[in-house]
């Protein structure tokens, strides 16, 4: 064997690693991600999502702007996922 064949191996098994770390790593974010958005919701943040929801349309009402309205409606839709129920 020469020396060649020799950092080519570890080239090989270095790579390996690697992905397998870059691998472990995009499992671990995605887990987390996961946990955060199935985790149980309690009244506080129940409230706090509302005061944004109404804090919005104040200010599409203000602005008149569509995207702003866009926004507020998208807010709605995921509180309405998050606990079954309109804000």
């Amino acid at each position: 064997m020469s020396v060649n064949d020799e950092n080519v191996g570890l080239g090989r098994r270095g790579c390996l690693g690697l992905f397998l770390v870059g691998l472990a790593f995009v499992v671990l974010i995605f887990a987390g991600l996961i946990y955060i958005m199935t985790r149980p919701q309690d009244s506080e943040i129940e409230a706090g999502e509302r005061a944004a929801i109404e804090a919005c349309w104040k200010s599409a009402q203000a602005t008149e702007r569509s995207f702003t309205e866009e926004s507020c409606q998208e807010m709605e839709k995921q509180f309405l996922r998050k606990f079954g129920h309109q804000p």
